[in-house]
């Protein structure tokens, strides 16, 4: 069943079809609220967006998808979410799997530990960008929302999504260019 025909139904109080809509959308809320909140607080947002959304889904004027529609509802509940936080969310460590694999060699398991090490350090980056240049970049890579869809989310031109992308993009870019040559890069 197509999304538009899901928001009718959901619309009339069909609960099947908002749970369609909340298993098409889940992952993508729960990737943006992560990288808004943090991994410890992202389910708890997740959730009270989608519960938001199902409050709201009366008044929901489909001028956008419903995916563009949740990510600002989203976005709006991170923003809250972190206001009655006081401090910064912090990242858990990732659980290593210690199961023995036959074929396994240390080498691989330093390559996979290496590769872990860079996205988590690539991630503490991307963390430490500010919020308008953030959440533009995840929306486009993490969500792979188009600019136009961004624009919607965050309430502002295409063109500023974009210059938004490529600013974010070259800072990032520089702070990581910038911790590798000084060697300062420390591993968890």
């Amino acid at each position: 069943m197509d999304e538009h025909e899901l928001v009718r139904q959901a619309k009339r109080g069909d609960t099947a079809a908002f749970e369609a809509l909340v298993q098409r959308y889940w992952a993508k809320a729960y990737r943006l609220a992560e990288s808004l909140v943090g991994a410890q607080d992202a389910a708890d947002v997740t959730v009270d967006a989608f519960a938001r959304a199902w409050q709201g889904l009366p008044r929901f004027r489909e001028q956008a998808s419903f995916g563009t529609w949740l990510f600002r509802i989203l976005v709006n509940c991170a923003k809250e979410w972190q206001r009655k936080r006081a401090t910064a969310p912090v990242e858990p460590l990732e659980e290593v799997d210690t199961e023995d694999e036959e074929g396994v060699s240390l080498r691989d398991i330093e390559a996979i530990a290496c590769e872990r090490d860079r996205q988590r350090f690539v991630r503490q980056a991307v963390q430490q960008l500010p919020d308008h240049l953030r959440l533009p970049l995840v929306l486009r890579f993490w969500d792979e929302l188009t600019y136009a869809e961004i624009a919607q989310v965050l309430g502002i031109k295409e063109s500023t999504a974009r210059m938004r992308v490529v600013a974010a993009l070259k800072m990032l870019a520089e702070t990581l260019a910038s911790v590798e040559r000084s060697g300062r890069r420390r591993t968890p």
